[in-house]
């Protein structure tokens, strides 16, 4: 999502170069390129003043209501306003429609700056201002452009090329990467590869034998993108308010060609299942979990560059002062074991792990779990990790196969928290647990309270939940309830406490899941309206806080 998001920016700058806007040729065919749709004027001024009535800010949506009213005479509050990039294959022809009641009406705020408008025939007016504004009104709409050609051949029904943009969202953007001519597509991927060609120099102490590899794998990465700028068809960003639900919330989407390599990899992971699923703790503070399985030309490429990371590594080790010679010893044969977990792992074709940060008053758990390919092979990492700390006067020592569960062997490490580390003992009391779980294709790791009996609790349910196909690959879940209770337990304050009293018996939460079919992904990053107002609580207290302190050391010094 990260790649096809900066393909989205690139593209984007790409259609907007002032050097490509020229005059469209009649007679060719006008594909869109871009679209920016902004919802009619009430709902967004609407959907503004909620969030700030959530924000007791009440006042500032009054006073965007007040200051927008004039700005916004003659214009159509019930209809979008919209932005269209157009191409003919050849040249970029940009126009903006606004929908008018009364274009005069809108046109006098303008004449101060500007002027008069300068009639330029066929229905043309110009306004001369630091950019020329031409403009031309057709039934009800007003379109805009920099140049007269541009609006020879506006669109009939503008507010048809928006689709369900303004429906859907306050605020949108659409790209349409087949429609960018294949002239600038190959432009925009050789400016891509000649950028990153000036960025790639050998390191000092790099080998030729190790950025040979380095340069191969960049170059990877550049086909990679290349790829995505050719299969994705379609690529949309949008942010709405859902007043109902007391949600806000962003969409990333994508669509992608069928049959196209990008399409079987969707197809391959929609409905995918996770032996992890029981890390997805309703009640945590923050949960993440994530499961793919990976296409083979992926894994190829995946165990590439971890193999040149491991080189890279190595060089590390070997140029760092700090570590003597069985430091060093250790740190080569952990990095080693570990990239060839890692390279074995990816070689099964799927990635499957949760992650889960229990929090109540005064206590904390960690867990983590994953598929590995071979259990063993991280125990003997661990071991490699030890050997690095086992000198050391204060360490407790490890209890191998301390206790076992559905097949996982426990081995725990648990060491007294120093009296002086009232912070520390605050979070896992007199005793610091920490459990490496190790199974024959799983890996787990618990730090803090009750950490075993946690980790076996999340065993047993991931166990109950295997196999059920999961609506989104990738779901994290940050909880502002239990954080809020966690962080007053430690150290009360005026601010969380607010925060918390804004909550009430409720929890707020941003979540961020996805959603496949068989040539499409959404993202959806979406924010409790709750978070907003515990937010705007804790800060309202806390400058309140801060007032009142300046204004006392005032008085002091004024005495």
């Amino acid at each position: 999502m990260l790649k096809s998001t900066w393909i989205w920016f690139a593209a984007m700058a790409l259609v907007a170069a002032p050097a490509l806007v020229q005059a469209q040729d009649d007679a060719a065919e006008m594909k869109t390129v871009a679209v920016v749709s902004v919802a009619p004027f009430a709902k967004v001024l609407g959907d503004v003043q909620y969030l700030t009535e959530i924000a007791d800010h009440d006042e500032i949506g009054l006073t965007v209501a007040m200051m927008s009213a004039p700005l916004t005479q003659g214009i159509d509050k019930n209809r979008p306003i919209g932005v269209v990039v157009r191409t003919d294959g050849q040249e970029f022809n940009y126009v903006g429609f606004i929908p008018v009641t009364n274009l005069k009406a809108l046109l006098i705020l303008l004449e101060d700056q500007v002027g008069e408008p300068q009639d330029m025939g066929d229905g043309v007016f110009v306004l001369e201002g630091p950019l020329p504004i031409y403009y031309k009104e057709v039934e009800g709409w007003a379109f805009v452009a920099q140049d007269k050609a541009s609006l020879a051949d506006v669109p009939a029904k503008p507010a048809a090329l928006l689709a369900n943009l303004p429906t859907d969202y306050d605020v949108a953007a659409k790209v349409n990467l087949n429609n960018i001519p294949e002239l600038f597509r190959d432009m925009l991927i050789a400016q891509m590869k000649s950028g990153i060609e000036l960025t790639l120099e050998q390191e000092p102490g790099e080998s030729d034998e190790d950025f040979a590899q380095r340069r191969q794998m960049v170059q990877l990465q550049v086909a990679q993108l290349e790829r995505l700028l050719n299969e994705i068809e379609d690529l949309a960003i949008g942010w709405n308010v859902d007043k109902e639900a007391g949600k806000t919330y962003i969409d990333v989407t994508y669509n992608v060609a069928p049959g196209s390599k990008i399409a079987e990899q969707l197809a391959m992971n929609k409905g995918v299942t996770s032996d992890f699923t029981g890390f997805m703790i309703n009640s945590s503070a923050g949960t993440l979990h994530v499961t793919s399985k990976i296409a083979p030309e992926e894994i190829d490429n995946t165990v590439k560059q971890l193999n040149a990371g491991r080189q890279k590594a190595f060089l590390e080790i070997e140029n760092n002062p700090d570590l003597d010679e069985k430091a060093r010893d250790a740190a080569t044969r952990l990095v080693d074991l570990s990239i060839d977990t890692f390279v074995e792992t990816i070689k099964a074709g799927k990635f499957d792990m949760g992650m889960t940060v229990d929090l109540a008053p005064n206590k904390m758990t960690f867990l983590m779990g994953a598929f590995v390919a071979d259990g063993k092979r991280v125990e003997d990492g661990f071991k490699e990790i030890l050997k690095m700390v086992e000198d050391q006067p204060d360490f407790p020592g490890v209890k191998w196969n301390a206790d076992s569960h559905q097949g996982v062997d426990f081995h725990v490490i648990e060491g007294p928290v120093p009296a002086t580390e009232e912070e520390a003992r605050k979070l896992f009391g007199e005793k610091l647990i920490i459990v490496l779980g190790i199974g024959e294709k799983s890996a787990y790791l618990s730090v803090g309270n009750d950490a075993i009996a946690k980790l076996k609790k999340v065993i047993d349910d991931s166990l109950s939940g295997a196999g059920q196909p999961l609506a989104s690959p990738m779901t994290m879940v940050v909880s502002a309830k239990p954080i809020l209770e966690f962080i007053n337990s430690i150290d009360q304050s005026a601010p969380i406490v607010a925060a918390l009293d804004s909550l009430s018996e409720k929890d707020a939460q941003l979540t961020i899941n996805g959603k496949l079919t068989d040539t499409s992904a959404m993202t959806r990053i979406n924010l409790d309206t709750g978070v907003i107002k515990a937010i705007a609580v804790a800060v309202a207290v806390k400058q309140a806080e801060t007032e009142a302190a300046a204004e006392a050391e005032e008085a002091e010094d004024g005495q």
